[in-house]
């Protein structure tokens, strides 16, 4: 699907400016998780991300899955951050 046709999908599921939930799973590494925390507050230009995420650890100790609840003007704004996730080297996957 083109940039465009998934922004109208998005615009038609969701109002913008509102908060997006993600959810991404990354190594349990603690360097991983803040790094990849890292990348999302700045993206977001926020000082942290205190209280808009949650993260929940695999059953086995190996992955976290951080469920996070951010700031997005706009579908492409959106897309721009399953970019940005999707070419970090700690996500295994974003949802």
């Amino acid at each position: 699907m083109d940039r465009n046709a998934a922004a109208a999908l998005l615009d038609a599921h969701h109002a913008f400016p509102s908060d997006h939930r993600f959810q991404v799973i990354v190594r349990s590494s603690p360097d991983d998780v803040d790094a990849v925390l890292t990348a999302l507050a700045r993206h977001f230009l926020l000082p942290h991300l205190d209280g808009r995420c949650e993260q929940i650890p695999s059953r086995q100790g190996t992955y976290v899955s951080l469920r996070l609840l951010l700031p997005c003007e706009s579908a492409f704004s959106v897309l721009d951050t399953y970019a940005l996730l999707g070419s970090h080297p700690s996500v295994i996957r974003c949802l």
